[in-house]
């Protein structure tokens, strides 16, 4: 039996002056929901370093963090169908390609009805499976297909072949759907047990217009890291991969990435930053992504290519400011703005396609427009002139902004730890290249330790456990000359180059800040359907007649929101398993909704940062 189950959002939330005597928690809670159902577009946020600059002082380097969130599944109306290409390349053993087809059997299952998969197989290369999978039938077919799959030949071409033909199946399909011109985003997976430098080498010579974003998975202990992480980097894709030991988990590093594939918010989006005149853009700190030139004369202007937005997903970006201290002569009411000693630093624009939504083309509705769509953030700051300024000036930096500036500049670090010394690694030196990690992760703390609001601990967990890897005895999953820590480090790399989470050695293992909602529910699923464990548990429901292999299976409820320290004592944590930027926003948009009913209920009036004093209708 096949239950369906349909979300409905409110449209809007209707408010009158009347105070009406309901309990505090309904309120939090109706307001929860509506901020929930207003949060249906991509937000930009831009975040200052400090908020006040002294008029009369510059600075050379002023940071201000710049955030793309996308709204959550269960609240966006709209998402972009995508054409994936599966390419697997994988020989070694019949255990491993069983384990490779239940994996690519999930990707069949989850899907959506108006996406498109193709599989090429490790035999020949040949294409397996395309076309749409909008019944179940066809979904069966499609696994039926996959059952005949054999492993890598003798004289097989390997994964660079594969990739190339991935590539002319995905440019062979039309870009968007003919009834309606939706937009299509299109991805590669390339899972693979023995890719070598010929691979990446094959890939470096492709065309690079169009080329869609490959994620690849390593298997085992025969394929080159160093490869696969080029050829995820070279076309914004991502590179995991799973231990020799834990075989199961290749269906839950699949679900990792096919988590956000499966919901894409837009594409072809960029984030664009602009200073006004004497303010300048030094530089951009974007991680793996491609970021244009800053003009050279000016510096007015520069841009971030993200290209694909998942739902969930935060990207986050530092502009590095050049201020210059304001002139003598400098009234309100030119350079400043609304007479509040304020002034405009940065304009931030994210532009991007979207769709239309499924229900707005089975009505007929127009197709969506070939016009991106640009959603614009102003920055301003505080520029006091010296006779306000009265011992209260605020320079205490915002954490979050510094918390973002170690984390690129950790990962400015580990870049050039790996480039130094990785290549050299050998079974004989990894204590010593473990060593040279721990000094320079202690100076880099000690470096930052009066940074106010810094807060490490994650990163400080991530690090030592690279270095809890290279110090391993071989014998365990790869070997040391193999190296676990090249493939461990080069994932970590991966994942906070592209802010996107990535199988470290297992599903388990993925990097805390990059953890959405999506992947969770994912990975619950594709736990149940590796472990065969029965979707009706807890009496959740007891009539249930599907299995959970033919089904999108996920626990009966939801992980509880706080868990204990594990200090010993009666204090909490927030669940690692909620991305707590986003779990925050929403309370914090809670609490203003429930601030501006307060002050509207009681005819009072506020003083609005953009507009002046407002008075709210009663």
């Amino acid at each position: 039996m096949v239950t369906n189950i349909r979300l409905f959002h409110a449209k809007k939330m209707h408010t009158t002056s009347r105070v009406l005597p309901v309990p505090m928690t309904w309120l939090v809670f109706t307001l929860l929901l509506s901020s929930a159902a207003a949060a249906e577009t991509v937000k930009v946020i831009t975040t200052p370093v400090f908020a006040q600059i002294p008029r009369f002082q510059s600075s050379k380097d002023f940071q201000v963090l710049v955030r793309v969130e996308a709204p959550p599944a269960a609240q966006q109306q709209r998402r972009v169908p995508i054409d994936l290409a599966v390419v697997l390349d994988v020989g070694t053993g019949p255990v491993r390609l069983d384990a490779v087809k239940k994996a690519v059997k999930f990707i069949i299952r989850q899907i959506h009805d108006d996406d498109r998969v193709a599989v090429v197989g490790p035999s020949s290369n040949s294409r397996l499976v395309t076309g749409f999978l909008s019944t179940r039938d066809a979904r069966r077919d499609a696994e039926n297909s996959v059952d005949e799959l054999e492993p890598r030949g003798e004289f097989t071409s390997g994964a660079g072949a594969g990739l190339e033909e991935a590539i002319k199946i995905l440019r062979e399909l039309p870009a968007t759907e003919s009834r309606s011109s939706r937009a299509r985003a299109r991805f590669i997976i390339l899972v693979t047990d023995a890719a070598t430098t010929e691979a990446s080498n094959r890939f470096s010579k492709l065309p690079r217009e169009d080329l869609p974003p490959v994620h690849t998975l390593g298997l085992g202990a025969a394929y080159d890291p160093r490869a696969l992480l080029y050829i995820a980097s070279e076309s914004q894709g991502t590179y995991s991969f799973v231990d020799d030991d834990d075989t199961d988990g290749i269906t839950g590093a699949i679900a990792v990435c096919l988590s956000g594939l499966k919901d894409v918010v837009a594409v072809g989006t960029r984030v664009r930053v602009e200073a006004p005149l004497g303010i300048t853009i030094e530089r951009i700190d974007s991680g793996g992504y491609m970021t244009s030139p800053v003009t050279r004369d000016e510096k007015a202007s520069g841009e971030v290519a993200v290209g694909v937005l998942y739902a969930g997903e935060v990207k986050s970006f530092i502009v590095h400011l050049s201020v210059p201290a304001l002139p003598s002569t400098t009234t309100a009411m030119t350079s400043l703005d609304g007479g509040c000693d304020k002034q405009q630093l940065l304009t931030t624009s994210f532009i991007g396609h979207y769709t239309t939504s499924d229900e707005e083309d089975a009505a007929g509705a127009a197709p969506a427009s070939p016009s991106p769509t640009v959603t614009q953030a102003i920055l301003y700051v505080q520029r006091p002139p010296p006779e306000a300024m009265d011992g209260t000036l605020q320079r205490v930096p915002v954490p979050v902004v510094m918390n973002h500036i170690a984390r690129f500049d950790l990962l400015e670090m580990v870049t050039t730890f790996v480039n130094k010394e990785i290549g050299r690694l050998t079974s004989s030196n990894t204590v010593e290249v473990a060593a040279k990690l721990r000094i320079q992760w202690e100076q880099f703390v000690q470096a930052r330790q009066f940074w106010s609001g810094l807060d490490l601990g994650v990163l400080d967990v991530e690090v030592n456990r690279m270095v809890s890897i290279l110090e391993e005895p071989a014998g365990r999953g790869r070997t040391r000359s193999g190296s676990s820590s090249t493939a461990y480090m080069l994932s970590w790399l991966s994942s906070y180059q592209m802010q996107r989470p990535t199988a470290m050695g297992s599903p388990g293992s993925v990097a805390a800040a990059f953890v959405t909602v999506n992947m969770q529910l994912m990975l619950q699923q594709a736990t149940i359907v590796t472990t065969g464990a029965p979707l009706c548990v807890d009496g959740g429901c007891p009539a249930c007649e599907c299995r959970c292999e033919e089904e999108r299976c996920v626990q009966p409820l939801p992980p509880p929101v706080l868990v204990p320290s594990g200090r010993g004592d009666d204090t909490f944590r927030v669940n690692p398993v909620y991305p707590q930027d986003v779990l925050f926003n929403a309370i914090n948009q809670a609490m203003k909704h429930m601030y501006l009913a307060l002050v509207q209920a009681s005819n009072l009036t506020r003083c609005d940062a953009a507009a002046g004093l407002e008075v709210l209708p009663a």
